[in-house]
């Protein structure tokens, strides 16, 4: 184009749209900007499809509200789908989601007619602001239009439905869709892996593998992710050997989704073998590490992988550090732990959350300082929620401060008066206390207020096969078994000095009853059934909620 200037040779209307297109493509937003210029300069701005181009360069540039400016201007005729279509992805990626409903709006007085990309734009909006009655009218609008269904708007129906939470849409959409792909069986993964349904994200692998569809990375990431959910250890390393086997393993989602999923299922050692052999890490792969040690209580090899994170060049986020301050609160690390609050993450640029200071008070509780976690409290221009109150009465059950406990359970009581948490803490420190009345008050308060505690469940995973465990554990089919190999266990135990606590039991109840409510807890009877089934020395992995 410049020898087109030097040779006294004007470009026109289509050569410009040609440079603005290859500027779009290699993000080269400078020279973009020339070209506008020279644009103004030679009176081509006008044309109907130079405007367009312009939207469309700035859009995918990044240069958003440039984009907004040449949409806003008089320059050419009305504004079509393609200049909207730009424009809302822009904003949507953005995540400028206000002014992105402002252009749907604009949109939808200024073009009659949508094609199937716009209805893809207008869907991921949908999908980004979780607006499932928009996303209804969208679906009802693209039926009625007659537009072609393909898979690509098919995936997008998929993820509007999944992010908005409605499943039993995601499942009609999908099972409507013709010619399914590897992007439109990732979409239904995803879309049940984020509405919490586990077991079916993985339950669909086999109908995939029954189609033919060979899974890719991202495909490997939602179900180990998945398998993280339930704690599938077995699961999980079946589909591990897959990505070695696909060669799939040097993909970082997929190693990132390896560490979460061996963390989660409690096989920490084989997430850090995944770590160190990744031959590229991400900022989600250090935090991966850095938070799953943390989880497992492992605060000085968490700080540790932080070091080397710092030491690489990495620059650590905001979940960098709730990982590294919960390492703090596990090694009760008071000094270190203000050193990453007031002047790590200072020196690194990241504003202190909610989740942060929360584990400051973690760290303060977890070394006995229970008034000044209190008083850090009081003192923090922050708007502490339930959880964070949690942590401090915890802290005075463990640490039999009942005076303190009480006044940390009413504050949180009126927040949530229908917290179950804080009314069985707050029973189990009236009973350790031996205040009776106490009990009986906030058993008698749960009942007007309808307040239950949910029983407690536990789960392991053996041959593939998920075996959950309520409290009484009368539902599982060897319950009887089970019960005696409870037994065994406890008599054994006893032998060596274990003396079970009963203290917080019911009191108005027997010692020999209120043992029996202890020995059928839903985690001891999932140990037995794992003993029972899984050979030794194989390790047995419980997971509770």
């Amino acid at each position: 184009m410049v020898s087109s200037f030097q040779n006294d040779v004007l470009p026109n209307e289509y050569v410009f749209t040609t440079v603005l297109s290859a500027c779009s493509h290699s993000r080269r937003v400078f020279e973009g900007m020339q070209c506008h210029g020279y644009l103004f300069k030679f009176g081509l701005v006008f044309h109907h499809y130079v405007k367009s181009t312009l939207v469309h360069m700035y859009s995918k540039c990044f240069h958003v509200d440039l984009a907004l400016q040449v949409l806003d201007s008089e320059h050419g005729s009305n504004n079509d789908a393609f200049c909207y279509n730009s424009v809302l992805n822009a904003l949507v990626e953005s995540r400028r989601w206000a002014e992105a409903v402002d252009v749907l709006g604009r949109m939808v007085d200024d073009c009659a007619v949508w094609d199937n990309v716009t209805y893809v734009s207008v869907m991921g909006l949908c999908g980004q602001i979780r607006d499932l009655r928009l996303g209804l009218q969208l679906h009802a609008q693209l039926l009625k239009g007659g537009l072609v269904f393909d898979v690509f708007v098919g995936s997008m129906l998929v993820d509007m439905y999944g992010k908005c939470g409605d499943v039993l849409n995601v499942r009609k959409v999908f099972d409507g869709l013709q010619n399914r792909n590897v992007v439109v069986w990732t979409s239904v993964m995803t879309a049940y892996l984020q509405n919490g349904d586990f077991e079916e994200t993985l339950n669909l692998l086999t109908c995939m593998d029954q189609e033919g569809t060979m899974p890719n990375e991202f495909t490997f990431a939602v179900l180990l992710n998945a398998c993280a959910g339930i704690a599938a250890l077995k699961h999980g390393d079946i589909l591990h050997g897959r990505v070695e086997k696909l060669g799939f393993k040097n993909h970082v989602i997929v190693g990132n989704a390896l560490i979460n999923m061996y963390s989660k299922s409690g096989s920490i050692d084989s997430s850090y073998n995944v770590f160190f052999d990744m031959m590229h890490r991400n900022i989600i792969t250090w935090n991966a590490m850095i938070c799953g040690y943390s989880q497992h209580g492992l605060g000085k090899q968490a700080l540790l992988v932080f070091q080397d994170m710092v030491s690489t060049g990495e620059c650590p986020n905001h979940v960098t550090f709730v990982g590294v301050l919960s390492a703090c609160a596990h090694l009760a690390l008071v000094k270190e732990g203000f050193y990453y609050l007031n002047q790590l993450m200072k020196h690194f640029k990241i504003e202190p959350g909610l989740e942060h200071y929360t584990c400051v008070v973690a760290v303060l509780c977890r070394a006995g300082l229970l008034e000044e976690a209190e008083n850090f409290m009081k003192t923090t221009q922050v708007k502490w929620d339930v959880v964070s109150w949690r942590v401090l009465l915890n802290a005075c059950n463990v640490h039999r401060n009942y005076s303190l406990g009480k006044q940390i359970a009413e504050t949180i009581l009126q927040m949530d008066p229908r917290d179950v948490g804080t009314y069985t803490l707050l029973s189990n420190m009236y009973a350790k206390a031996r205040s009776w009345d106490g009990v009986t008050t906030i058993r008698k308060l749960m009942r007007e207020r309808n307040v239950k505690k949910e029983p407690g469940v536990s789960w392991l995973e053996i041959r593939n096969v998920v075996h959950v465990f309520a409290s009484d554990g009368s539902s599982h089919p060897e319950c009887i078994q089970i019960y005696k190999k409870v037994q065994i266990l406890l008599e054994m135990i006893k032998q060596l000095g274990y003396v079970p606590n009963i203290e917080a039991v019911l009191h108005d109840v027997e010692d020999e009853q209120k043992e029996s409510y202890l020995n059928y807890h839903s985690e001891k009877l999932a140990i037995a059934y794992g003993l029972m089934k899984i050979p030794s020395p194989a390790p047995i992995h419980v997971d509770n909620c």
